[in-house]
Formats: structure tokens, C-alpha cells, sequence
């Protein structure tokens, strides 16, 4: 039936190439780029094997077809442990399970006692003092471990233990960066499931169970490379459709599916007829440990080139085998929402919802590239498929759904021919969840930023939670402030004059607000 929709819906989407009907997207093409990506390993950003794929990405564009193939480069904070060591003890029994240190966790030593927080949500957090002690939380598919990582440090949690929930006892890793910063200022830990469920039984009958953590970290700055290339339009303004490349492991459902469909809708639009709006085609780097790749693009080609980005369509984790959950989200943008269902993705995928859902659930995040484009007002869409092997050793290319792939691809090439059909008013309209910050900047003895916050229906919001982040070389971090606004819905910041003269590469400044997590972002490009 699924197929069948789809068949239906390729029939029906005449949109910017007439009646034109290609034959359903093959499973076996798909899979041999999950197996071409899988045979390079772990493919994290600044290592020889990112290169590696960074090369294919840049090769396979150019066999397609596409033009202006080339690389887009970013500096970014490159972490890495250079000593850890875990030790559990079970009322004086050791216990060394195996164990994998977060990327940009923080360094220390620690001996304390484990506590059993839950989630770490707010709720489960309400009236602890965790000042010394080790902070144990079990993975939420729905809240991010960065968030966990927050909500722990704020209650002087001394280390964050976390439990991961794969089968057979493998453990989930990640990066615990909630914002800019290089590294925490704790470390934060995962172990297995099976190893977790031992210490959460031994704390739930009263032994006393403590940890003792010992872990070293380093940070020197290395090279990120977005992969770019074109189907040139009728009309200058942008449709971005893009998939990241860099992974945890082999990572053949995140995100080797998103760019299995990313090269396979982009061979599709090849096939048609020259579009009305110009496609660009993103392989993303850096998306594993900061976003980095997708706030490159929208950095170089919307806020310092003006490029007119009319939407943009996100591959993250397209696809999985069993799935907790499969997912595609985006912003409440009529005209957008109407293409999609138009192409069947809501039948496709199980959880559609709009962004800010992501956000409020998440702690704050929408983890995966697109981030930035829709707190700036962009239209946007992302797929989202969690399943058991996420982020572990075994997510290889068995463990993908092929037929759920070639479906999705087909559907969101229908999806790219309707939204060909809009004009650029059509996607003018503006997400009415999203807020603003209007940002203005003067220099002097403090380099002081002023920030208008309004929500969607340009109201002014006094009490609203703003950040202000000031990067030199790309991705540094130079300083970091907070702000409340005040009655009039401004927040304003004063920095050192030195922050944003920092470095000698490129400067921004990031500006996020909302009410108790960001549903704004402005990014100025400072000289």
C-alpha cells in the first residue's frame, strides 16, 4: 500500500517537469552507497576517514551530474580524550564495566557516590542538590543527553554516568555540546544497558554504590568540509536539500540513509526537466559534534552571501529497521506542509509534527543541521528515525529500512517538483511559533549588543531568556553571555571590546532567545 501511494503520488506531481514518471527509486543503489560509506568506518569530522568521505561525497556529485562541485571549509574545536579510567564499586565489591567518554565532555577526577536521577528532566532534578556526587541518567530518544548533561552540571553534579538502552549491552555515544562551548566542565560517561541496570538495582536496595572517574581531555582547532554542488534553475533563489556525512562508528542509519537518499533524490531532480529554483545539494560535515556543517552553509551563503533560501529539506536518519521512532518534522509553514502531504510523507512517516515540538521536547536543541535555519525564520524540513543500534558499533547497513529509503526518496522528490510549483511569496510566510531578535551592535570600551525580542505575532516579550555568542576562526568560542529581557522585550550584553576582535578568521555573533529554550537565532557577521 505504502509503495502504491507513492506510485500515485510520482503520477499526480507534474510540478516545474510535466508529466514526466520515473521508475521507483532501487533498493540495491541505495545500498550500495551504505556499503561504500560502511566500509570507511567512523567517519568523524577532522579524521582521515571524514577526508575519505568527504572525497566520495564530493566524486559521487560528479558522476550525477551535478555542477560547481567543490568543498566549503570550516575551523571548529577538535576534542579528544588522552587518558580515562572507570571504576564502580557495589558496597566495596569493584564492578569496571565497559565505558566510552562523550565527545566534549570535560575532564577531572572523581570519587562519589552515584545517585539515580532519572531522565534528568527538570521534574526529576526539582530539590536535589547533586553537589559531589555522580549524576546517573538513562538515555530519553526525546531528550537529548546534551540537555541531561545542562540540567546536571546546574545542580553541581560532580559527573554525569549515563545509562544507554541498545540491546546487548552496547553503548550509545555523542557529543554533550549544548552550545558553543569546546568542552563541559564535567565529565560525562555511558556504559551498557545491562551494566546500568546492575548499579540502578543496587541504588534502588540501598547499597552503597560510588564511582570513581578519572579522565583527561584536549582541544586543538581542525578542518570541517561541507560538500556543495548545484542544479542550476530558472530563478536564483534556493531550494537546499542536504544529508551530513560525518558518524559515530560505521553509521549506516545516521546518517550513511540520509545520504544514500540525498544522492538518490538528487539523481531524480537530474532527470527532469531544468527546475524553476535553483537545487543545492549539501553533504554536511561537523553535524556530529556541533552542528557545525549546517551553520557553515547558512553562515557563508545567507548571512554573508544574501543567497535567497526559499526552504530547506534535511535527511537525518531517514531510515531504520524497527525504529522507536520514525519521524519527519517541520515548520508550520502552509505552503510547505501542503507539499509534503501532497507527496505522501505524512502517510510515510509515523510522528509529523511541527519543529518547535522537537524543541520544547529536546531541552532546548533540534539536533541535526538544520537548526539554525529554522530559528532564523527559513522553512524547514527534517526526517528523524531513532532506532536500538543508534550511535553504537552495530549501525550497519543491515540495520537500515531499504524499503522505507527508496520510498522517502520518492516521496520527497514529489515533495521538491510541488514546492516548484509555489512562488517566493508562498514561502514568505512566516512560521507563527518562531520568534525574533532584531540585533544591533556598537562598538566601543565593552563591544555591547542589543537584542529586540518579539514573538511570532511581533509582540515584545519581557522575562525572555536570551544567549548572546561571540566565535572567532569559524567555531571558537570567544564568549559567552545571558540576558533576560526586560520590559520592553530588549536584552542587551556587554563584552569585552576584545571578544569580538578575537582570532583571525572569520567572526560571528549568535543571538538566541525564547521563552525557556531558543525559538529564535540571528547571526551577525562581525569585521
Amino acid at each position: 500500500m505504502r509503495r502504491l501511494l507513492l506510485v500515485t503520488s510520482l503520477l499526480a506531481a507534474c510540478g516545474d517537469d510535466g508529466a514526466k514518471v520515473l521508475p521507483p527509486t532501487s533498493q540495491d543503489e541505495l545500498l550500495t552507497t551504505l556499503d561504500a560509506l560502511a566500509a570507511m568506518g567512523e567517519k568523524r569530522s577532522g579524521t582521515p576517514a571524514g577526508q575519505q568521505a568527504a572525497a566520495y561525497l564530493e566524486d559521487r556529485f560528479t558522476q550525477l551530474g551535478l555542477t560547481d562541485v567543490h568543498r566549503e571549509t570550516f575551523g571548529f574545536p577538535f576534542w579528544q580524550v588522552t587518558s580515562k579510567s572507570l571504576s564502580i564499586s557495589i558496597d566495596g565489591a569493584a564492578m569496571t564495566p565497559g565505558f566510552d567518554v562523550f565527545e566534549a565532555s570535560g575532564g577531572g577526577t572523581i570519587d562519589g557516590p552515584i545517585i539515580d536521577v532519572g531522565t534528568a528532566t527538570d521534574g526529576d532534578l526539582a530539590g536535589l542538590d547533586l553537589t559531589g556526587k555522580i549524576a546517573m541518567v538513562k538515555r530519553d530518544p526525546s531528550f537529548h543527553r546534551s540537555a541531561q548533561l545542562r540540567n546536571v552540571t546546574a545542580k553541581h553534579a560532580a559527573a554525569m554516568l549515563y545509562l544507554s538502552v541498545a540491546p546487548e549491552n552496547l553503548r550509545q555515544v555523542g557529543s554533550v555540546r549544548f552550545d558553543w562551548e569546546a568542552a563541559g566542565t564535567i565529565p560525562a560517561i555511558t556504559i551498557g544497558a545491562m551494566d546500568g541496570e546492575i548499579v540502578r538495582a543496587a541504588i534502588a536496595g540501598g547499597k552503597t554504590v560510588r564511582a570513581q572517574i578519572d579522565v583527561a581531555v584536549t582541544s586543538t582547532i581542525s578542518t570541517g568540509t561541507n560538500i556543495v554542488a548545484r542544479i542550476p534553475g530558472e530563478r536564483p533563489e534556493t531550494i537546499v536539500v542536504g544529508a551530513h556525512y560525518d558518524t559515530w562508528f560505521t553509521g549506516s542509519s545516521d546518517n550513511g540513509s540520509g545520504v544514500a537518499e540525498l544522492l538518490a533524490v538528487a539523481g531524480r531532480r537530474l532527470q527532469r526537466a531544468k527546475p524553476k529554483y535553483t537545487i543545492v545539494v549539501v553533504g554536511y560535515d561537523g553535524e556530529e559534534i556541533g552542528l557545525y556543517g549546517g551553520y557553515d552553509y547558512l553562515r557563508k551563503h545567507k548571512i554573508v552571501g544574501g543567497e535567497p533560501i526559499l526552504a530547506v529539506l534535511n535527511f537525518e536518519s531517514p531510515s531504520a529497521n524497527d525504529p522507536d521512532i520514525a519521524g519527519l518534522v517541520h515548520s508550520n509553514q502552509p505552503k510547505l506542509d501542503e507539499a509534503l502531504q501532497k507527496a505522501h510523507l505524512r502517510q510515510l512517516y509515523g510522528v509529523y509534527a511541527g519543529l518547535e515540538i522537537v524543541a520544547k521536547l529536546f531541552g532546548g536543541i533540534i539536533p541535526t543541521d538544520i537548526q539554525g535555519h529554522y530559528r532564523g525564520g527559513i522553512p524547514t524540513v527534517t526526517t528523524a528515525v531513532t532506532n536500538p543500534y543508534y550511535h553504537t558499533v552495530k549501525d550497519t547497513p543491515d540495520k537500515v529500512d531499504l524499503q522505507l529509503l527508496a520510498d522517502s526518496s520518492d516521496a520527497f522528490d514529489a515533495a521538491i517538483g510541488y514546492l516548484m510549483e509555489l512562488s517566493p511569496e508562498d514561502l514568505a510566510v512566516i512560521d507563527p511559533t518562531i520568534w525574533t531578535a532584531t540585533v544591533t551592535t556598537t562598538p566601543g570600551a565593552m563591544f555591547t549588543v542589543r537584542a529586540v525580542i518579539k514573538d511570532g505575532e511581533g509582540a515584545p516579550q519581557p522575562g525572555a531568556k536570551a544567549t548572546a555568542a561571540i566565535l572567532h576562526d569559524d567555531f571558537s568560542l570567544a564568549s559567552t553571555l545571558e540576558a533576560t529581557a526586560d520590559a520592553t522585550g530588549v536584552a542587551v550584553f556587554e563584552f569585552p571590546a576584545g571578544a569580538a576582535t578575537m582570532g583571525t578568521g572569520s567572526r560571528f555573533l549568535h543571538v538566541s532567545a525564547g521563552p525557556t529554550y531558543p525559538l529564535a537565532e540571528q547571526i551577525v557577521a562581525l569585521p
